[in-house]
């Protein structure tokens, strides 16, 4: 669900705080910051505005199933472009939706990080021993269920 570029790329956020998303970094590099952790699947799952987003999604792919069925008397190239205008619909669906909830959560990670004196935030499953997990103040932050 995130990534280096959803997280405003390899560098520093809107708020000086440092996100990497699955980066393995020497913890020789960052010695002297302190490094904390989050995980953004979790927050994203938990957060109040998932499942209606989820559900909403669900919706969509349910109606483009239906339209594609509906218009099963295309040829060959007419179907291939009905999946494409589908499927381009269904992905700036998905962006509407969810790219909300990803900039709010992310809102929250660089206000959290800042909070607690941490300058580089890592996904969780960079992180193999070490650092501040923050995961439960995101959640918080952002109102989670």
């Amino acid at each position: 669900i995130f990534s280096e570029k959803t997280i405003d790329g390899p560098g520093y956020g809107p708020s000086g705080v440092r996100c990497y998303s699955g980066a393995l970094v020497p913890a020789t590099a960052y010695a002297a910051e302190t490094i904390g952790f989050v995980d953004l699947n979790t927050v994203f799952s938990h957060h109040p505005d998932f499942a209606s987003a989820r559900a909403a999604m669900s919706l969509e792919q349910q109606n483009a199933q239906k339209e594609f069925q509906e218009k099963a008397h295309l040829d060959d190239n007419g179907k291939r472009a009905l999946d494409n205008t589908l499927t381009e619909r269904i992905a700036k669906r998905e962006q509407d939706l969810f790219d909300p909830i990803r900039k709010k959560i992310l809102t929250a990670v660089h206000k959290v990080a800042k909070e607690k004196g941490i300058n580089t935030v890592l996904s969780a499953g960079a992180v193999v021993d070490g650092g501040v997990d923050i995961t439960n103040d995101v959640m918080k932050a952002v109102g989670a269920k």
